[in-house]
Order: structure tokens, then C-alpha cells, then sequence
């Protein structure tokens, strides 16, 4: 046995489900199944009881995971202490940024971010917030940085901002822009006038989809989805080539380029347009210390741009 068979059985013991703990493992589910199969026939016990509606540990599966859980632990434990002082010999960090979020909020603020921590070498990771939790937990990152909320406990989150949710279309899109003068009003415009249209969402499961599903029923309706994407460029790339409607996030509409841009943002009256992007770090991780200066550094940059 190794780390990787104790985590893929907690993660299949957590979620309940062989699908679900594949996505938070980056791996098909066919693959994963194969790989619990073969732990079990070397263990030469059955972990899991499998039916098509759920996954139910075995006698063999819950001792296995009560006794799993405390050596893994340990061994993430064990793992973050020599990485804390390989740290402590090449001055190294690494910063997990939610998708879209490393170009639009992170990178303004990199050589801020240096000055305040001269000497120390920046990695930069990828991925769904909910995974960099994940990777925080473990030990593999010392920092993110992504929108509220926070889905574990023990991860620590700084507001560094607010954003806003805007609801966005092509101008190519005529029949969008001919309802305009019926659909603004003082408090944003008025989305239900568009329940019709076909909507460009984030992936199911990302934050942004959970924010744009609570403000399309706000006003009384589900969008239809026509297209998902795990990326909000590309759900701003395919709005504006009029593939459809959809909602994007305010840093969008100050960034954009007039010169290929046909993108027209609006404000919503919602009480799920707006959240907070924030730091985040594990309690007691071992650079935890360093997070006063990340924050000190984006913060200061952000304020500064607003006066």
C-alpha cells in the first residue's frame, strides 16, 4: 500500500460515489474502479459495496478507513515538514489561483507580491478553487487565492475585494439589444426579459455556476444552458461571438479590449451578484506567517488603482 490507495479510498469513503471522488482525484472513473479493484484483490478483501445508486463501505472497508485516516495524515504531515524545510533552504512558495483569476488578479500584483517577500521563489498553480483546497489541506499549497466561500473549516480566507457579477451579450445580438430599452432600469436590468435566451454558463460545479443558477431563479427561471465551459474567458469568448447570454465578472468589463470586444455588460439588481475574492491559507500551515505580507501587497495595489 501507498499514500495514493489511502486517498483514493477516504475520497471514495467522503464523497459516496466513485464519479464524484474521480473529479476531485483528476482521474476517469473507469480508472479509478479498475485501481480499487486491484487494491482490493491484493488486499484480498472487499472494501466497497457497489450498487447503482450508491457506494456503501464494507466491515473490511470502514476498519480500513479509521485506520487509513490517521496514517495518512501522518504521512501528509511527515511530507509538509520536509517540503517546510526544503522551503527553508530554497525560500519557496506556491500560490493556487482559481481558473481565470491567475490573469485577471494575480499577475498585476506578482511584483508586489516580490517586494514584499524579496529572495523567495513563486510557484504559481492552476485549478478549481474546491481542488486547491484540497492540495492547502494536504500540504502541496501554501496559498490560494479564488471567490467565496471556503468549503473546509480549516482554510483561513482574507477578503482582499468585492466583485460583482454582471449579466453580458454580444452587440451582435439584435434581439438582445432591442429589448434594452424596455429592460434597464434604475436598480440593472431587468433579466427576466431574457429567460428565453440561450445561455453560455460555467461548468456545473463551479462557483460562478451556482451564483448565475441563484440569480436567473431570483427572476423566476432556469436558463437554458447551450454551452459549459470549466474556463470564464471562454465563457466570454463564446458570449462575445453571440453564441449566446451569459454573466461574467466586473474585473472583465474594465479590462476588456475596445478593439475586439463586443461584449456589453450590466448591472443586475441581485443578491447573488456580488462576492467576495479573498487569500487563503491552512490554519497552522507552516508559512502561514507570510500571509499578512501577500495581503498587505494585493491590498495596497487594489486601493491604490482606486484612488
Amino acid at each position: 500500500m501507498d499514500s495514493r490507495d489511502l486517498e483514493y479510498v477516504l475520497t471514495i469513503a467522503r464523497t459516496g460515489s466513485f464519479s464524484q471522488a474521480a473529479q476531485q482525484l483528476f482521474i476517469s472513473q473507469p480508472a479509478l474502479s479498475q485501481y480499487i479493484k486491484r487494491l482490493e484483490k491484493d488486499l484480498n478483501v472487499t472494501l466497497f459495496y457497489r450498487s447503482r445508486s450508491r457506494v456503501e463501505l464494507s466491515a473490511a472497508g470502514m476498519f480500513y478507513v479509521k485506520q487509513g485516516e490517521s496514517i495518512l495524515k501522518a504521512m501528509q504531515e511527515l511530507e509538509q515538514t520536509m517540503r517546510h524545510w526544503q522551503q527553508k533552504e530554497t525560500r519557496q512558495l506556491s500560490i493556487g489561483v482559481s481558473q481565470f483569476y491567475g490573469k485577471w488578479f494575480l499577475t498585476p500584483y506578482l511584483q508586489d507580491i516580490r517586494q514584499q517577500l524579496p529572495g523567495w521563489q513563486i510557484r504559481i498553480v492552476d485549478g478549481e478553487s474546491h481542488n486547491l483546497e484540497i492540495q492547502m489541506l494536504q500540504g502541496k499549497l501554501d496559498f490560494g487565492i479564488f471567490p467565496a466561500p471556503v468549503t473546509h473549516k480549516d482554510i483561513t480566507f482574507l477578503p482582499l475585494g468585492d466583485e460583482e457579477i454582471l449579466f453580458a451579450f454580444s452587440e451582435e445580438n439584435r434581439e438582445a439589444m432591442d429589448l434594452l430599452p424596455c429592460a434597464l432600469t434604475k436598480g440593472g436590468i431587468d433579466l427576466a426579459l431574457y429567460r428565453h435566451f440561450p445561455f453560455v454558463l460555467p461548468r456545473e460545479g463551479l462557483k460562478m455556476h451556482k451564483a448565475a443558477l441563484k440569480i436567473c431563479r431570483q427572476s423566476g427561471f432556469q436558463p437554458q444552458s447551450v454551452y459549459s465551459s470549466e474556463n470564464l474567458d471562454t465563457v466570454y469568448s463564446l458570449v462575445n461571438h453571440n453564441y449566446g447570454v451569459g454573466f461574467l465578472p466586473d474585473v472583465l468589463a474594465k479590462n476588456y479590449d475596445p478593439r475586439t470586444n463586443h461584449v456589453r455588460f450590466f448591472h443586475l439588481k441581485s443578491r447573488y451578484n456580488h462576492r467576495a475574492v479573498g487569500l487563503a491559507c491552512r490554519e497552522g500551515a507552516p508559512l502561514q506567517g507570510l500571509a499578512p505580507k501577500l495581503y498587505q501587497a494585493i491590498k495596497n495595489n487594489r486601493e491604490a488603482a482606486k484612488a
